[in-house]
């Protein structure tokens, strides 16, 4: 475990000087991300004007809802998007093979070769608004706060899985990135409580495409409303989507056929 923290670390640094090397465009991208952030505030609050819930939630609740929308949209812009989507690149270029004769396990690799640490400062601006969220909620209590974690993690968890399921199938087909750009929906629907779509939607956004798991359960959670059925479904999904996409990856490097062949 401590061989891998240290690649991780080493990985970090390795970025941080290519990103610095702009600095200018660095400090744009921060702007540009803050920004970003605010805008959704101020749409969320111009909505609020207008309507006093949406879907049963009040302001302050969708606020923690929208900490956790852009929190975990920051873990896929710092850490997510800049390693797996270059498995489709490997692949088609025939780089794979490097990657299988490191002394690490390819999903490792595949997994934290890239990070964009630049973008860590929209990931705090997340945390901070689910505090503000759950602090006018006045759900800052020991207990929320521990399932607050324990359900971004879950959130993270699936977000990952299907990720690099969705990216797995590069190795079956020639392009995939118009696949794998259905990993953004969870920022679109999942903005707003499921309870507030249509039976039918409700449906798909909680069992097939997970946004309900992936961003409602652990605003629920943060603010004291999270059910044991949903906490359960929750977690159950996370260790499921996580052992489907870990077993297809496997799969894949088994069929692979090295370019070299």
């Amino acid at each position: 475990m401590k061989r891998y923290f240290k690649l991780i670390v080493l990985f970090i640094r390795a970025t941080v000087q290519v990103q610095l090397e702009y600095r200018s465009g660095a400090v744009g991208r921060v702007i540009a991300n803050l920004l970003s952030t605010a805008t959704t505030l101020l749409l969320l609050w111009a909505m609020f004007q207008q309507v006093e819930s949406v879907g049963g939630w009040s302001f302050d609740q969708v606020l923690v809802l929208i900490g956790i929308v852009t929190t975990i949209d920051y873990v896929v812009e710092v850490w997510l998007y800049p390693s797996l989507s270059k498995i489709t690149t490997y692949v088609q270029r025939g780089e794979f093979d490097v990657l299988l004769v490191k002394p690490v396990p390819s999903q490792f690799l595949v997994t934290f070769r890239y990070l964009q640490v630049l973008d860590i400062f929209g990931l705090a601006a997340g945390l901070a608004i689910i505090g503000i969220g759950m602090h006018r909620t006045g759900s800052i209590e020991p207990l929320n706060l521990a399932l607050l974690a324990l359900f971004l993690i879950a959130s993270i968890v699936i977000i990952y899985s299907l990720y690099l399921a969705l990216s797995t199938l590069a190795f079956w087909f020639t392009r995939i990135e118009e696949v794998a750009s259905m990993i953004w929906l969870h920022s679109t629907a999942g903005s707003f409580p499921v309870a507030a779509y249509p039976p039918w939607a409700r449906l798909l956004f909680t069992f097939l495409l997970p946004v309900a798991f992936v961003t409602n359960v652990p605003a629920q959670a943060a603010t004291g409303r999270l059910s044991l059925e949903w906490g359960l479904g929750g977690l159950a999904f996370a260790v499921f989507a996580l052992c489907g996409a870990t077993w297809l990856w496997n799969l894949a490097i088994r069929n692979y056929s090295s370019a070299s062949s």
